[in-house]
């Protein structure tokens, strides 16, 4: 009877990796759509523990058990599909108004052959002046000014889900500048020009899950300021958002307000302004 048991055992020993190595069978799987080169990954966390998944001449090549085999031929098919295209839309909104009021006091005032004078700049505006017998006068000036502003613009790029893109475009704005050098005979100025790059676009990843898109996406805005020369306005993000397709997703902007005041002689300049700023981005499928 021992000796039946230990026959028994060690036929068990001795057959037990050969079972185990029938468990498992090795497939050869072509791909429809995709590279093996991105689905690998994705197989590689589903195989069970002695399996193995490669690739060669875009065919997998998968050594499992028949049961696990059969769950990652049902993950394939739904990864195994022509990535959608899609046209993705980036909206940079901004906008805002400047109110500026000027005031200025002037006029002339002569006495014992003293004689001060201060003129009027010459803005225009709404005046008032008053005058006495003597020739005497004195002069207030106010002119209100309001500036809205205004600069929407829309990029569009097409991408394939699952792999990025980037649009960029502008143009290269002349900048007047002026050197200084120090010679033997003094100071030279010399007058320049130099080229400052001004564009506007974003970089963008896709991915998407049926109707619901998930986007890392950075876009960036430079841009001519209207009120200054030789001043650039520029707006940048980068960030992770995600919506539904052919819905206009805001991923970020910025509002801000702001007062100045300046005096020069009799000159007083109050500014008071603001202004806003939105991004937003949208994914549409082409079919």
């Amino acid at each position: 009877m021992i000796k039946l048991i230990l026959l028994v055992l060690t036929t068990l020993i001795i057959a037990s990796p050969a079972t185990m190595a029938e468990a498992m069978k090795i497939e050869t799987i072509p791909m429809n759509s995709r590279p093996v080169e991105d689905v690998i990954p994705v197989l590689r966390s589903l195989v069970v523990e002695g399996g193995t998944v490669t690739g060669i001449n875009n065919k997998l090549i998968i050594k499992t058990t028949p049961s696990n085999l059969k769950q990652i031929k049902e993950v394939l098919a739904q990864i195994d599909h022509a990535p959608r295209r899609l046209i993705i839309s980036v909206k940079q909104d901004v906008g805002g108004n400047v109110s500026t009021r000027e005031s200025e006091l002037s006029g002339r005032y002569g006495t014992g052959g003293v004689k001060i004078e201060s003129h009027d700049s010459g803005r225009g505006g709404t005046i008032i002046q008053g005058q006495d017998s003597d020739g005497n006068v004195i002069r207030y000036r106010q002119l209100e000014t309001q500036s809205p502003g205004q600069d929407r613009n829309v990029f569009r790029v097409q991408a394939l889900e699952g792999n990025p893109a980037f649009i960029n475009t502008g143009q290269s704005v002349p900048i007047p500048n002026q050197t200084a050098y120090v010679t033997g005979s003094g100071v030279v100025v010399q007058d320049g020009v130099e080229y400052q790059d001004v564009s506007s676009g974003f970089y963008v990843l896709p991915r998407l899950q049926g109707d619901n898109v998930t986007l890392l996406i950075a876009p960036h805005l430079t841009r001519i300021s209207p009120n200054q020369t030789g001043i650039f306005d520029i707006q940048n993000v980068e960030t992770t958002a995600s919506g539904r397709l052919g819905e206009w997703i805001h991923i970020g902007g910025i509002s801000q307000e702001y007062n100045n005041e300046r005096k020069r002689n009799l000159i007083g300049t109050k500014e008071r302004g603001q202004e806003h700023r939105n991004i937003l981005v949208k994914v549409e499928e082409l079919k």
